[in-house]
């Protein structure tokens, strides 16, 4: 075969290799479909309801107990321990029962106090020895329950018997609810309600109208608030306890809705 016919084929090669490199090149943007005509976003109005429903509480919480301070931790858990059982006795003679008493705190700290100054030596008047006291302290015993009440006529009750016991620590004096389905129940009622009512306000203004619901969400957070009572004081106040008042207890919630607009 001679040179020019071997220049002539290799020439040939290389202009169909570029042809078919240009048609691949190409394929892409022969072979994409086009976009779908007509596809539009869902027309649609999201909306938060609110429901809030008020009840009266139906228990109480208190925490109560003993702190007792000893030089020893032997005398301060010995004098903590005899005081604590006439508390518990206290609230059992009241019909409170054993689940509704709990212990929710019980701590032994030794507190050191500030050492002493050093003892002047008799011998030689106006001088100070190189001894000195040692550094003395106590022991603290911190014993606390935490006592559910179910009935709430009782709680001035139970507030006196505790500090006529010997409780010397009372605080946290809450009410809430024992059970709060029916008010949750309530709640979501009104949310739902309110959020229809908007959502209809919303499309009157824009003139659509209202149409299926598309998605229906619960927006976490609406427990009842508790109600705190003030306990500073509950010894001989008379009159079938100490006066305190259990309040209202508010539960809200929140539901978004997500309607369709026609």
């Amino acid at each position: 075969m001679s040179v020019r016919t071997s220049r002539k084929r290799l020439s040939l090669f290389v202009v169909l290799l570029v042809g078919a490199l240009v048609v691949t090149g190409c394929a892409p943007n022969v072979l994409a479909a086009p976009a779908a005509a007509g596809d539009s976003p869902a027309r649609s109005i999201t909306v938060v309801g609110r429901g809030e429903v008020k009840a009266k509480p139906d228990v109480a919480t208190v925490n109560l107990g003993v702190e007792v301070t000893a030089p020893t931790v032997g005398e301060a858990m010995t004098e903590a321990n005899a005081r604590m059982k006439t508390i518990l006795a206290s609230m059992k003679n009241l019909g409170i029962a054993d689940k509704d008493i709990q212990t929710s705190n019980f701590s032994i700290n030794f507190e050191r106090q500030e050492p002493s100054a050093p003892a002047v030596s008799e011998a030689m008047p106006g001088t100070k020895t190189s001894e000195t006291k040692t550094p003395a302290g106590f022991y603290r015993v911190n014993n606390m329950i935490q006592v559910t009440i179910r009935d709430l006529d009782k709680v001035g009750d139970v507030l006196d018997a505790a500090v006529e016991a010997g409780a010397n620590n009372v605080w946290g004096v809450s009410f809430g609810l024992d059970s709060t389905d029916t008010l949750e129940s309530e709640a979501r009622e009104k949310a739902v309600a309110d959020a229809r009512t908007r959502a209809e306000s919303l499309a009157e203004l824009n003139d659509v109208t209202v149409g299926d619901v598309i998605a229906i969400s619960e927006v976490i957070g609406g427990s009842p608030s508790p109600v705190y009572a003030e306990a500073a004081s509950f010894r001989g106040l008379g009159g079938g306890g100490a006066p305190v008042e259990p309040g209202e207890l508010t539960f809200s919630t929140q539901i978004q809705v997500v309607y369709g607009i026609r």
